[in-house]
């Protein structure tokens, strides 16, 4: 639980020219207790989204409790929240926007339709109603969104006879655990609701939760009914357009780097694919202490990721250097695949771990270089491919590692990146990409030849 905390269910909403986002913060104690632990509700604005520049965020005093949600009623704004605990219940509350300050005293306005779970709440106001949904069933195999509605927002809300209103539990869809969806209207009034859920095969959802998007019909006093969630699907043209929508990719460039917790970000320099960071003792392990390590997000199902390791000279390899450095896939201090070049004893070691699978790996091979070296990951939906590729030898798969090891109850995705161990050393990394689309499974070799 110490590795599932952090910013919770953001809400965006846009009114009068301004973007919020409304969310929570939670911060889970290392005893790993139920009940140690605590959370902030805030909202931040801006009125320009691609500018980069928010608003400090407003604290209001709402705990325990997680995905708070926004209403704009008129002249009134509306706050719908799940009180957790014993009973995960839905309250609503007034808030004026600005400052914070809660306007009513929260109440209870639903306890859900299965009764088990429920959270993520959003009201929409549609025809005179407001309509309640809400995620329900657990984040994982039952998860589902049932949806009630009520001619006040305070209730009392009637459930729909026929929910859930979408969940895959019990189907042979490819994308499951799908649930926690939010509604929207596009320029031309149609309905869409964005969800979540995994791409599932055969067990393996090495992505974890994924954002998906179906079309909804809503027709007016109606209840919506939403199109079966797919992992590819062409949608209509917008506004302007010829042919299908498309939504491309983002390029790397523009990916965020991420950190793991409290990054000193001093110890970075960051400039396109190039990286310089300051090592710190611990590894990737470590629950608490600060960790060298900076990635992005993986993507794509299918690609690959890389990165060259600059050796530096010997006189900074010292015990008080460099110790380790390279390229991994991580998702949490629990599970993650590394491969990296041990400064001390001049050997390429992979490591992998999963405890929760009984997965442990290890594998060491003595290499010679004075220059650089190349670290890369191939993957698949099925397999991971880690090789290495000394300067004037060739490519070389050191480890291959089916994604079921690493496939989980996973609230978000892995992140690639680079890492560094040791006591103050610096190293440096070039040539950093990620989702690479490319022909996986070419040029490998797997006879352990010299790289001398």
């Amino acid at each position: 639980m110490v590795a599932t905390g952090g910013l919770y269910a953001p809400t965006i909403r846009h009114q009068n020219g301004v973007t919020y986002i409304i969310c929570t913060y939670v911060i889970h104690s290392t005893s790993n207790k139920f009940g140690d632990e605590h959370d902030e509700q805030f909202i931040i604005h801006t009125t320009d989204i691609l500018s980069g520049n928010w608003s400090d965020p407003i604290i209001f005093p709402f705990t325990p409790g997680i995905d708070p949600s926004l209403l704009f009623d008129d002249d009134q704004v509306y706050v719908q929240l799940c009180k957790i605990g014993p009973k995960f219940q839905i309250f609503n509350f007034e808030i004026d926007i600005t400052t914070g300050t809660m306007l009513t005293e929260p109440a209870l306005i639903w306890n859900g339709w299965a009764g088990s779970f429920t959270e993520g709440p959003h009201v929409y106001k549609k025809d005179g109603w407001y309509y309640l949904s809400c995620a329900e069933g657990g984040t994982f195999r039952h998860h589902m969104l049932s949806i009630a509605r009520s001619k006040s927002i305070w209730g009392p809300y009637e459930a729909y006879d026929k929910n859930p209103l979408y969940s895959a539990d019990g189907t042979d869809e490819y994308v499951q655990n799908t649930g926690h969806g939010d509604f929207f209207q596009d320029k031309r009034g149609e309905w869409w609701v964005v969800m979540l859920g995994v791409r599932m095969d055969e067990g393996r959802c090495i992505m974890g939760r994924e954002s998906f998007l179906a079309a909804v019909k809503w027709p007016a006093n109606e209840w919506p009914s939403i199109d079966t969630v797919a992992a590819r699907r062409e949608l209509p043209a917008l506004p302007g357009q010829t042919g299908v929508a498309q939504f491309p990719l983002p390029s790397t460039d523009s990916a965020a780097w991420v950190y793991l917790r409290d990054a000193v970000l001093e110890d970075y320099r960051i400039q396109d694919s190039q990286v310089t960071m300051r090592a710190h003792p611990a590894g990737l392990d470590s629950v608490q202490q600060v960790v060298s390590f900076v990635g992005q997000r993986q993507r794509r199902l299918i690609g690959r990721a890389g990165v060259t390791l600059h050796r530096p000279e010997r006189s900074q390899t010292s015990p008080d250097g460099l110790i380790r450095a390279g390229l991994a896939f991580y998702k949490d201090e629990h599970r993650f695949l590394s491969i990296a070049y041990d400064f001390q004893a001049d050997q390429i070691v992979f490591e992998g771990r999963n405890p929760a699978k009984s997965y442990s790996a290890e594998q060491t091979q003595q290499v010679k270089t004075d220059n650089t070296i190349k670290f890369q990951i191939r993957y698949t939906e099925r397999s991971m491919r880690f090789y290495i590729h000394i300067y004037g030898g060739h490519w070389q798969c050191m480890q291959e590692v089916d994604t079921l090891m690493m496939t989980d109850f996973d609230f978000t995705g892995p992140v690639i990146g680079i890492f560094a161990v040791g006591n103050g050393g610096e190293v440096k990394f070039t040539d950093f990409e990620i989702d690479v689309v490319t022909d996986i499974g070419t040029e490998d070799h797997t006879s352990g030849e010299d790289f001398e």
